[in-house]
């Protein structure tokens, strides 16, 4: 299996470089400045609530992995206890605040306790009458751990009766073997959404590499933190690195209404598929009157569709989810709780929570529509939206993760596709030639420079942008006009209010000024993950690795059991794919192999010589041995560190 597949994220230390301190301009700090303007920034209850219960933190600056390396940095936000910069939006920068404090933490006295802080995702514990319901677990074992070492430590190691994921996102299901290791027992449920393993696959691993990279902008992984480089997501501060894995759930939640009782724990699930991932639940827990609205309701505006991609989300069944949690539990809830970021107590603030949170994905859904029959385009719409003000001042519909803006964009390619209509963008050149040609236009790269200074100088940072990304396409060894966007990104990353903007813009400063930036290794497919797909899925994986090029003309069908399963399959290579057919061998195939599901894994990658494992009988070989390597020569590496910024 090709190496990227088999590291270990890499470590902070290792990964992460200060950018150069570029000052803030006069047009950011003016911008910066009226967003102090704009907001009640003396209002501190989300402080109190994020503080509410405190029970205790680690006493050491880091979190770290078994191999004594930083899994996820606490002291490393020290500098987020100052007031905001001018590098930095103050909206931001308090939500970042917020995000920092860390530790274990009380939501019901004796009968909910939450970690936070440890990783980008909480960890929540909920009392049965003899042990804990755990939600969602973190993205790393690391990070999991030191949670669960919290929790032994201060309340008590009592067995684990049950684990909930609410959703297939990795920061929620990542550390469950440090739960299953750490527990005083192995033998508990594991719930989820159905579709669970279906969704966390497709998402995670058919695009997985591709996606990776891009999170490593929107995560800030390359940037280190400070007040002019990382300083948060908004959802949380960051994912904790180190191992992590899945598991296989046990019991599955198909509709809303389902109830479970657990150790004398009663839970109501409302099934909210297509909304802030393909499948989710949220829970309410009767004798508490709290719900746990998974990451359906956070205290900020999410992502109608993440920028490190994925399946656009549907802002009005979102909102019709979080309707029906009001109608339900509205008037007897007292406690709300989430995946990320602190619970809100008291049934009338809850309520209006709710509320704004469920208005403000259906005002995106449907004015983004309303726009969109009136004839504007996704970037028209962008510019003309407005949240109303009731929505738009308060701090828990800010968008410090997802944005107005690419939200609003992606409830139109919802319904459209990425076509606006326009016949100009139907077949529009490629990003290098279009460079080439816009630079070509305006006069030569000295003309561009010359327009993108004015530009900059006179704080049109988004012009300065498009003009300058055009050239260094045209010309990426342009040192001066890298110089320069990397400039006009910092700018826009100090303005930007959402975390996840702000890394983008200064992942792509560092990147354009950087020879040799550290590249991020992508481990979001390991073999823990591999061991627990499915084989329809590891196939579907497999064929993705195929080179249509290598493939042309090649032909090979190739009858395959695995020993350790029992399954078996053909693999059918023609035409540039591969197929795969389960249940079924062909009895003309150009051979027949028997080895283990990861043996094979080992085999398709090329980390595994098929002799080799002859000789140690894992490999059991009829017919020709040339169908194999006609096979694995088609295979191509992916490319984890590819470019953006530059062609």
């Amino acid at each position: 299996m090709k190496k990227y597949f088999l590291n270990t994220l890499c470590m902070l230390a290792a990964t992460t470089g200060a950018l150069a301190q570029t000052p803030a301009s006069t047009y950011t700090v003016e911008a910066n400045e009226a967003v102090k303007r704009e907001l009640n920034f003396n209002d501190m209850r989300d402080f109190e609530d994020a503080r509410k219960g405190f029970i205790a933190t680690v006493d050491t600056p880091a979190i770290m992995t078994d191999d004594g390396q930083m899994s996820y940095t606490l002291a490393g936000w020290d500098f987020l206890k100052a007031d905001a910069p001018h590098t930095a939006n103050p909206s931001l920068w308090r939500q970042s605040q917020l995000n920092a404090i860390n530790g274990l933490f009380e939501v019901i006295p004796g009968k909910v306790y939450q970690v936070r802080g440890f990783d980008i995702a909480n960890m929540s514990f909920v009392r049965t009458d003899s042990g804990w319901v755990i939600i969602d677990v973190t993205t790393t074992d690391a990070a999991a751990k030191a949670g669960y070492d919290l929790v032994k430590k201060y309340i008590g190691d009592f067995p684990v009766k049950a684990v909930i994921f609410t959703h297939p996102h990795g920061d929620h299901y990542g550390g469950i073997e440090a739960i299953r290791q750490g527990a005083p027992n192995k033998d508990f449920e594991i719930i989820a959404p159905e579709g669970f393993m279906e969704a966390a696959q497709s998402e995670n691993v058919l695009a997985g590499v591709a996606m990776t990279r891009r999170a490593t902008y929107m995560y800030g992984l390359q940037i280190a933190p400070s007040p002019e480089g990382f300083i948060g997501t908004g959802l949380g501060q960051t994912t904790s690195r180190g191992s992590k894995g899945i598991a296989q759930p046990t019991d599955l939640i198909s509709h809303t209404g389902e109830k479970r009782t657990i150790d004398g724990l009663e839970m109501e699930f409302i099934y909210a598929p297509e909304s802030e991932a393909p499948v989710e639940i949220m829970i309410w827990f009767p004798q508490l009157k709290a719900f746990c609205t998974a990451e359906d309701m956070t205290h900020n505006m999410h992502n109608l569709l993440t920028l490190r991609g994925a399946k656009v989300r549907n802002g009005l069944l979102w909102s019709k989810h979080i309707d029906e949690a009001i109608k339900r539990y509205g008037d007897d809830v007292e406690v709300s709780f989430s995946s990320h970021h602190w619970p809100t107590w008291g049934n009338e603030r809850i309520v209006g929570y709710w509320e704004a949170q469920r208005d403000m994905y259906r005002y995106m859904h449907d004015q983004t529509l309303h726009m969109a029959n009136r004839g504007l385009t996704p970037n028209e719409i962008a510019e003309e939206i407005n949240l109303p003000e009731s929505l738009d001042t308060l701090f828990n519909c800010r968008g410090y993760y997802g944005t107005l803006s690419h939200n609003v964009k992606s409830q139109y390619q919802m319904y459209f596709g990425w076509f606006d209509g326009n016949p100009a963008n139907l077949n529009p050149l490629p990003p290098k030639e279009l460079g080439q040609k816009y630079v070509e236009a305006i006069g030569g790269a000295d003309k561009v420079l010359e327009i993108a200074r004015k530009a900059y100088d006179n704080g049109e940072y988004r012009w300065t942008a498009t003009l300058l990304n055009n050239l260094v396409f045209a010309d990426p060894d342009n040192r001066e006009a890298r110089t320069l966007l990397a400039d006009t990104y910092t700018q826009l990353g100090y303005q930007a209010e959402s975390g996840p903007w702000r890394n983008f813009y200064l992942t792509g400063a560092k990147d354009l000024t950087e020879q040799n930036p550290n590249p991020y290794v992508s481990s979001l497919i390991n073999d823990r993950v591999i061991s627990q797909m499915d084989t329809d899925m590891l196939l579907d994986f497999c064929a993705i690795q195929i080179s249509g090029e290598k493939a042309a003309g090649k032909e090979a069908v190739i009858n395959l059991r695995f020993s350790d399963t029992g399954e078996e399959t053909v693999l059918i290579l023609k035409n540039g794919v591969l197929n795969h057919r389960l249940d079924r061998h062909e009895t003309e195939a150009d051979t027949n192999m028997e080895l283990s599901k990861m043996d094979f894994v080992g085999l398709f990658f090329g980390s595994a010589d098929p002799q080799e494992l002859q000789k140690a009988g894992k490999l059991t070989l009829t017919g020709d041995i040339a169908a194999i390597e006609t096979l694995r020569s088609c295979v191509e590496e992916a490319i984890p560190d590819f470019n953006i910024v530059i062609p």
